[in-house]
């Protein structure tokens, strides 16, 4: 198992292939967001074609973590975050919560 530093590294260069300047204290904060789902093969990652798992992003990150409320506005900034990233096939729910994290000011 990979330990939080490892993963945190592994974000970083999804973020850095992005062309993000990468702010620690937001990466560290979406980290902890996933929980477990960090060591999780299929929990680290966000399958973006699948409207329950986009669904799944929205109720437990945007709504819960970001306070919106708004259910429409929250997947179109979902949906922008997931266009931004589409070069990339394998996309880390932590880089896919940062980007949403960072869309919300934070």
């Amino acid at each position: 198992m990979s330990t939080k530093v490892e993963m945190i590294e592994k974000y970083t260069a999804q973020l850095q292939e992005l062309g993000i300047a990468v702010d620690d204290k937001v990466l560290e904060m979406t980290t902890d967001a996933c929980g477990p789902a960090n060591y999780s093969a299929d929990g680290q990652l966000v399958a973006a074609t699948d409207p329950d798992e986009v669904d799944r992003v929205y109720t437990g990150f945007v709504a819960d973590e970001l306070a919106e409320t708004d259910k429409e506005k929250g997947l179109a900034v979902i949906t922008e975050v997931l266009e931004q990233m589409s070069g990339i096939n394998h996309k880390y729910r932590a880089v896919v919560y940062y980007l949403l994290a960072k869309k919300y000011g934070k």
